[in-house]
C-alpha cells in the first residue's frame, strides 16, 4: 500500500487518492467512523518514504526538526537586514527589530518563532550599519538573535545605553550587514532560523548529513495519525500526521513534530514529491489506504500470476468437489435400495454440519480479525481437520454397485433424446443459476447492505444466515422431502423451486438493513432443501440399471458445471455494472420468467410426458420405455423403484 505526503496549512498529511470521487463514496462511511473516534485515538503507522528529491530532505530538516540529516559545512552565515525600532527595556537591554532579511540575494520574512516545540535561537552576530551612530553605539560588540511578538531582533545589554538612547530618537531604518556564528554540533539552530525566514532556497539552508556523505534514497519511521483528522475531500482521503519517531541510532528512537512549507510562500508540489509505502495497526486505516492503491491501479495488469494461482487452485478445489457430491449422491441411493424417498433424511445431516460450522466459523472469524480485516486462517484450519476426518470415515465406507448397464453410452443417449429430460436439465441450468448467485454474491450484498458500520459483526451474519438456511429451511425439508414429493410432484415442484427463488430474489432487491435477510433465508426450505431431493431422485428414478452413477455425474455437471457456472459469470458482469440490488432483482424476475415458462410447457406436453414416464404425482403409475422393450413399473416411484 502506498501514500502521497500533502502539505495543508503547516501540517504532513497523508494524502490517499481514488480513481473516481465515486470511489471515495464507496469508502465514506469509514471515513465517518474514523473520524469520529475521539480526540485521544491514534494508529501507528510504519512508513518507508521515497526521499530521491532533496526537497524532501529540507522538509525532514527545516520542519520535521531531524538534526541528524540538517548538518551544514558552514559555521556562519551572512546575510543583510534593515534594522529599526530601537528601544532601551527596563533590563538595560537594547533591542532592535529586523524589518527584512536579504541572503543570497533574495528577501526572506524577518517572522520569528518562541515557546514550546521551537528552538530558543541566540546566535551572537556581529552586524556593520551604514547608520552612523548606531555602527559607533555597537562598536565591535556582537549582538543576540532574540524573537519579540514573533518577529526577528537582536538584544545587546551594554554597560551604556546613553548612544542607544541618541539612535532611537531616529526614526528611520537603518540598513545592516549581520554575520552570525553557528554551532556546527547544533544543526538545529541553523534550521530553525531557516524554518524561520522560510530560506529553503537559500544555499545556507541546503541540508547535509554529519560526514558529508550522500543522503539515503529513503527514511523509514512510525507515523503517529490522529484518527479524529481523518477526512474526505474530492477523490481523495486525507490523515494528519500527528508526530513521527525515527530510530536515532543508539537502539532507542526520537520524536519528531512533521511540520511543512506553508502554501502561503511556497507550492507544496515543490516540497512534497514523495511517495510511501505503509502498513498500520488499525485494520481500516489500512482499508480505506488498499482501497485508493487498487483503485489507481492498471486493471489490465490485474491477472497476476498470484491471481492465475488461485484460479487453478479453484478449479482443482470444484473438480474433487464435483467428483465427491456426485459419488456420494449415487452411492447413497444404492445404499437406500428401494427406500429412495429417504434420501432426503440422509442428505440433512450434510446441512447440519454446514449449518453448525459456518455459524461457528463466522462467529470465530469475527472474533480473531479486527474491524472489517477479515483473517480466514481459522475456516482453513477447520477445514483442513474435517477433510481429514470425511477421508477417514470414507475409507470405511462399503458399497457395491449390483446393477451395470451394458451400453452406458447408448443408455444415456436414449435418455437425453427425450423431452422430457432436456425439459428437466433446462430447469435443472435455471436452478443452478439462481444457485450460484446465492452462493457467490449474497454475502457480497449484504457486505454491501451493512456497509462498514457492522463490519464487526459482517462474519456472524453470515453464519447466522448459514445457519436460518439449514437449520430453518433445509433440514426440515429434507426430512418430509419424501412425503412432499409425493403428494406435490416432480413437475409441480419444479415449478415451485422457481417461484421460490424469484420471490426470494425480489426481497433481497429491497434490503435496507443486512440482518432483515434472515427471515428470508427460509425459503431456503424450497430452493435447496427440495430442490436437491428433487433433482437426485429424478436422476436416480429415470437412470436406467447400471447407469446411475453417470446420470447423477451428467446431472451434477449440467447444475454445478452449466448452470452454477453461468449463474457466477452472468452475477459477476451484471454486479459490476448494477451493483447488487438490480442483480438480484433481475435474476429474481427472470426466475419467475422461467416459473412460468416451466409450468406452462409441462402443461402443454403433459400427455406426452406422461407416456415418457415421467413422475408427476402421488400414487402414479407409470411406465419407462427401454431400448431392449423392457418395462420398468413404477408404483409410488418415490418409494420403490422394481
Amino acid at each position: 500500500m502506498t501514500v502521497e505526503l500533502d502539505c495543508d496549512d503547516g501540517f504532513t498529511v497523508l494524502q490517499s487518492c481514488y480513481k473516481t470521487e465515486g470511489d471515495v463514496e464507496k469508502n465514506k462511511c469509514k471515513v465517518d467512523i474514523l473520524s469520529n473516534e475521539g480526540v485521544n485515538a491514534t494508529t501507528n503507522c510504519q512508513m518507508t518514504c521515497d526521499m530521491t528529491s532533496p526537497k524532501m530532505w529540507q522538509t525532514v530538516c527545516l520542519h520535521w526538526n531531524i538534526p541528524q540529516y540538517c548538518y551544514s559545512n558552514t559555521d556562519n552565515i551572512r546575510y543583510s537586514t534593515n534594522l529599526s525600532n530601537i528601544t532601551v527595556k527596563s533590563d538595560n537591554c537594547v533591542y532592535m527589530a529586523a524589518d527584512s532579511v536579504v541572503m543570497d540575494g533574495a528577501k526572506y520574512s524577518q517572522h520569528c518563532r518562541l515557546g514550546s516545540g521551537f528552538v530558543d535561537v541566540n546566535e551572537p552576530c556581529a552586524v556593520k550599519c551604514n547608520n552612523s551612530k548606531l555602527a559607533a553605539a555597537i562598536a565591535d560588540q556582537k549582538l543576540n538573535m532574540t524573537c519579540i511578538d514573533k518577529q526577528l531582533s537582536y538584544k545587546l545589554c551594554p554597560n551604556h545605553t546613553d548612544q542607544f538612547l541618541d539612535v532611537a530618537k531616529d526614526t528611520n531604518s537603518s540598513s545592516c550587514e549581520a554575520s552570525c556564528d553557528l554551532d556546527v554540533n547544533a544543526p538545529w539552530r541553523l534550521m530553525e532560523i531557516c524554518d524561520w525566514w522560510k530560506a529553503d532556497e537559500a544555499s545556507y539552508c541546503q541540508p547535509k548529513t554529519k560526514a558529508g556523505e550522500e543522503f539515503p534514497d529513503h527514511l523509514s519511521f512510525t507515523g503517529v495519525i490522529p484518527l479524529s483528522k481523518t477526512i474526505a475531500e474530492g477523490s481523495c482521503v486525507y490523515m494528519r500526521l500527528g508526530h513521527v519517531e525515527v530510530p536515532d541510532g543508539n537502539g532507542g528512537v526520537t520524536i519528531h513534530q512533521p511540520g511543512c512549507a506553508s502554501d502561503t510562500y511556497r507550492v507544496k508540489t515543490e516540497t512534497f514529491q514523495s511517495s510511501c509505502s505503509i502498513t498500520c495497526d488499525n485494520a481500516m486505516v489500512n482499508e480505506l489506504i488498499e482501497a485508493a492503491t487498487d483503485s489507481r491501479k492498471d486493471t489490465s495488469k490485474e491477472y497476476t500470476p498470484h491471481f492465475w494461482t488461485f484460479f487453478l487452485l479453484m478449479i482443482t478445489s470444484w473438480v474433487g468437489q464435483a467428483v465427491v457430491v456426485t459419488f456420494a449422491d449415487a452411492i447413497c441411493f444404492n445404499l437406500l435400495g428401494a427406500k429412495v424417498s429417504d434420501y432426503g433424511k440422509q442428505r440433512l445431516w450434510g446441512s447440519l454440519g454446514w449449518g453448525i460450522f459456518s455459524l461457528l466459523t463466522g462467529v470465530l472469524i469475527d472474533l480473531f480479525s479486527d474491524g472489517a480485516f477479515k483473517d480466514y486462517t481459522i475456516a482453513f484450519v477447520l477445514m483442513c481437520i474435517f477433510m481429514l476426518g470425511d477421508v477417514a470415515v470414507s475409507c470405511y465406507l462399503k458399497t457395491d454397485s449390483t446393477k451395470m448397464s451394458i451400453n452406458i453410452l447408448a443408455d444415456v443417449g436414449t435418455l437425453l433424446s427425450s423431452l422430457p429430460t432436456v425439459i428437466f436439465l433446462l430447469w435443472t441450468i435455471a436452478v443452478g443459476m439462481c444457485t450460484g448467485l446465492v452462493w457467490q454474491f449474497l454475502f457480497w450484498l449484504l457486505e454491501d447492505i451493512a456497509g462498514c458500520e457492522e463490519t464487526n459483526y459482517n462474519k456472524t451474519l453470515q453464519g447466522l444466515v448459514s445457519a436460518i438456511q439449514t437449520f430453518g429451511g433445509e433440514i426440515p425439508f429434507l426430512f418430509v422431502s419424501g412425503h412432499i414429493l409425493k403428494r406435490v410432484g416432480h413437475i409441480n415442484m419444479m415449478s415451485l423451486v422457481l417461484l421460490a427463488f424469484g420471490i426470494r430474489f425480489i426481497l433481497y432487491s429491497y434490503l435496507t438493513n443486512a440482518w432483515w435477510v434472515l427471515p428470508i433465508e427460509l425459503f431456503q426450505g424450497i430452493t435447496f432443501g427440495m430442490f436437491y431431493p428433487t433433482m437426485t431422485s429424478y436422476a436416480s428414478i429415470v437412470s436406467p440399471p447400471g447407469t446411475e452413477t453417470t446420470v447423477q455425474g451428467l446431472v451434477g455437471a449440467v447444475f454445478e458445471g452449466v448452470g452454477t457456472a453461468l449463474g457466477s459469470f452472468v452475477g459477476g458482469r451484471l454486479y459490476g455494472i448494477y451493483e447488487g440490488w438490480i442483480t438480484f432483482r433481475i435474476f429474481g424476475i427472470g426466475a419467475l420468467i422461467c416459473c412460468v415458462f416451466n409450468w406452462l410447457v409441462f402443461f402443454l406436453l403433459k400427455d406426452r410426458i406422461a407416456q415418457a414416464g415421467v413422475p408427476s404425482g402421488y400414487s402414479s403409475v407409470i411406465r419407462y420405455e427401454q431400448p431392449n422393450d423392457m418395462v420398468y413399473m413404477l408404483e409410488d416411484m418415490s418409494d420403490r423403484k422394481s
